[in-house]
């Protein structure tokens, strides 16, 4: 089946820290990561309702869930949330950095400060994630962090310049990553999708550009998110073993290194 996960206990006894896991794609690798068997860590900024949403989700398969708010791009309150997560759960095998906003500006109309928002949220929260995560990991010896970059990292996209730069920034960020912390025992991959079938895209989809886009794609059709969220699971499981500083794209062929 589209978007299953191909090993029902491929995260068995593993805590997975997902950001930006209210909704939409992240919402999905929360949920997708706790049919695999992990106890999930939901972080989200503003989104409580659909933390507790995704978090009582989780529950439901008999997984263990908790909420973390917090804002990614905030040094003090990432460690806190990271440190909050390792009390309550005793570790983090897994992170997945999934918090990221997509304003649309183009270059020459677009603010030194929207430019900021979107590189701090969207990248260094991701580092920053990455940094809180690493010791225990490094110490225990294991560990998957998994970035959620994009297509648009791979190709560019006018109007988006800034959210298309942090997501090549992801997948770069990973790629050094992996050449650090790999003979320690840590995995850092990145999963960049293509157009996702979620709450915050219908309007592309339902306009001129997601026509234009659906008739590149060789799949014929958008990914979902839970099919977004498999690539996740086999990157975060011991499946991928071999797997460092590599991009998987779920893109249906809309881009083809």
């Amino acid at each position: 089946m589209p978007g299953s996960v191909f090993a029902p206990d491929a995260l068995s006894g593993q805590v997975v820290l997902v950001t930006g896991a209210s909704r939409g794609i992240g919402a999905a690798i929360a949920i997708a990561c706790a049919q695999a068997g992990a106890d999930v860590a939901i972080g989200y900024l503003e989104g409580t309702d659909g933390a507790e949403l995704t978090a009582a989700t989780v529950r439901e398969m008999g997984r263990t869930a908790e909420t973390f708010g917090g804002d990614v791009s905030d040094e003090d309150q990432v460690n806190a949330m990271v440190s909050s997560v390792e009390s309550r759960f005793g570790r983090i095998d897994g992170l997945v950095n999934n918090a990221g906003v997509m304003p649309e500006s183009k270059v020459v109309d677009m603010s030194l400060q929207e430019w900021r928002r979107v590189i701090d949220i969207d990248l260094t929260g991701a580092f920053l994630c990455s940094r809180a995560v690493l010791p225990g990991m490094l110490e225990r010896g294991s560990g998957s962090i998994v970035m959620i970059a994009s297509r648009l990292g791979q190709i560019g996209f006018a109007g988006v310049a800034h959210y298309a730069a942090a997501k090549a920034g992801l997948m770069a960020l990973a790629k050094s990553m992996a050449k650090e912390v790999g003979s320690g025992g840590v995995r850092v991959n990145s999963v960049a999708p293509g157009v996702t079938i979620t709450d915050m895209t219908t309007d592309v989809m339902e306009g001129e550009v997601g026509r234009r886009r659906l008739a590149e794609l060789p799949a014929g059709r958008f990914a979902t998110a839970p099919e977004v969220a498999s690539s996740v699971v086999f990157l975060l499981s011991d499946a991928a073993a071999l797997y460092h500083g590599q991009t998987l794209g779920p893109n249906g062929g809309g881009h083809m290194p």
